[in-house]
């Protein structure tokens, strides 16, 4: 998922589409997770956990592929500059029309009753909750931390000699066993909870956002200030090595 500097018009027609796909992905993990769920086993946690994983493949597909999640190119927000911003917005409309592609498939398969059913219970929950806006920005920054984690697993996985596959998987699978909230599969849930609609659900998205935002950035604003940091005693090593 690397930022790109200068569109062609075909640049941006393979960006958008990339962002469509990327949603169908999410919408393709979402519903694994939704069905997981639903599982008819003794320990809840457990399906939660396999839902987890089954979720972290439409991540990983995304990532292998280089598709266009929007919290994946909120990574990227501090060295994009001012002009490049607005690929975060046609980013996160792409991905909520892949995601609502998926949905209507699902919609006309057996899976919709299920898929309903589930999304409309952590809806509700997510909605109902006291302080639910508050939970929501924390929530989302927790997950967007987590989604950096996950693209940062790309780059420095195998300078560690560990996994790429491992690395980009295992955050995800953390942040959707624990529930943070992540914008983009937030749309699914709120595509198949549409027949009960809350008005506090855009709200509430938005909030999200906001949240993967703020924690998507801590990383790499905090890996440009110790880049930053490190200069001067580069310079100074440099100096006293031509002497």
């Amino acid at each position: 998922m690397k930022p790109l500097e200068k569109l062609t018009k075909a640049q941006f027609i393979s960006f958008c589409l990339m962002a469509f796909c990327s949603g169908v992905m999410i919408g393709i993990g979402g519903t694994a997770f939704l069905l997981a769920c639903s599982m008819n086993i003794e320990e809840k946690l457990l399906a939660k956990l396999i839902g987890a994983v089954l979720f972290s493949l439409g991540i990983l597909c995304i990532v292998m592929f280089d598709m266009k999640l929007f919290t994946g190119l909120i990574s990227y927000i501090p060295e994009m500059g001012a002009k490049n911003l607005w690929k975060l917005p046609v980013c996160f409309l792409g991905n909520m029309l892949g995601v609502l592609f998926a949905s209507i498939l699902v919609y006309f398969s057996p899976l919709a009753e299920i898929a309903q059913a589930q999304s409309t219970a952590i809806m509700t929950a997510k909605l109902s909750a006291d302080l639910w806006g508050i939970k929501a920005l924390c929530s989302g920054a927790l997950c967007g931390f987590l989604i950096t984690l996950s693209i940062g697993a790309v780059k420095y996985a195998p300078r560690k000699g560990l996994s790429t596959t491992v690395g980009v998987m295992f955050p995800i699978i953390v942040f959707a066993f624990c529930g943070f909230d992540h914008s983009v599969a937030n749309t699914l849930y709120i595509f198949f909870h549409a027949t009960r609609f809350s008005g506090n659900a855009i709200p509430y998205l938005l909030l999200c956002v906001a949240g993967n935002i703020l924690g998507g950035v801590i990383l790499p604003i905090l890996s440009l200030f110790r880049t930053w940091s490190e200069q001067p005693h580069e310079t100074q090593a440099n100096e006293s090595a031509e002497k």
